[in-house]
């Protein structure tokens, strides 16, 4: 069976990991974060504008309706986002034969003055997508996942559990003292709390260093 894990984040939006032999795909989420970030500026002077106590029934309610406006464009930019991502996930399984996608089931604690992510929509588009093209598509539970160490052979679970080896939010330490991408350990542990199977022999083969890639540029697959 030919299978992708995609981790979901926010920085590194996904991160895509394999079991064909080929390197590790990041696509970075700076496209959301800096949606947010103008979202916040352009809302912080509004709300300021609320906290006036002068300000009539009426007048609060157009700055309240030019908030909603503000969120409905700021999450309707997340949606191109999302689409691309998604449609660049189905054409990389198509022309590389993938049989499943696996998919770790990601949760983001929300921040004031931001717009809340809509992160439901893009698994929604991934799995529509997935099923229209008849490839298997699989939620997966992350615990344990990001604090366990794929490359020293350890399997997702609460014994092998040790979140201080991540030494930085993107920056995993292996046992041996090797530093790897975390978003790719934890893609890779998602494959391996699915199909354990995968790995009786070992992690020969699967790679650590990712490859960034532009969603933009249709070409890189």
């Amino acid at each position: 069976m030919r299978v992708i894990s995609i981790d979901v984040g926010l920085n590194n939006f996904v991160v895509v990991t394999n079991n064909i032999g080929k390197e590790p795909i990041l696509i970075r989420g700076k496209q959301i974060k800096s949606q947010n970030q103008w979202y916040n500026k352009r809302i912080m002077p509004i709300k300021a504008q609320l906290d006036i106590s002068s300000c009539d029934e009426k007048e609060k309610q157009r700055l309240n309706r030019k908030i909603s406006s503000l969120a409905e464009a700021t999450i309707s930019k997340i949606f191109v986002f999302f689409e691309n991502v998604s449609d660049w996930i189905i054409a990389y399984c198509r022309d590389n034969r993938i049989d499943e996608v696996l998919i770790g089931a990601y949760e983001i604690k929300e921040k004031e003055n931001f717009i809340s992510i809509p992160f439901q929509h893009f698994y929604s588009l991934v799995e529509t997508k997935c099923k229209y093209h008849n490839i298997k598509y699989t939620l997966v539970d992350e615990k344990y996942t990001s604090g366990t160490s794929f490359f020293d052979d350890e399997p997702p679970t609460r014994i092998y559990y040790n979140k201080k080896r991540r030494v930085y939010k993107h920056l995993w330490r292996c046992n041996n003292g090797d530093y790897i991408n975390a978003d790719v350990n934890d893609s890779y542990q998602i494959m391996r709390k699915a199909h354990p199977e995968f790995f009786k022999n070992g992690i020969t083969g699967y790679l650590s260093s990712p490859r960034v890639v532009d969603i933009n540029k249709k070409k890189e697959m």
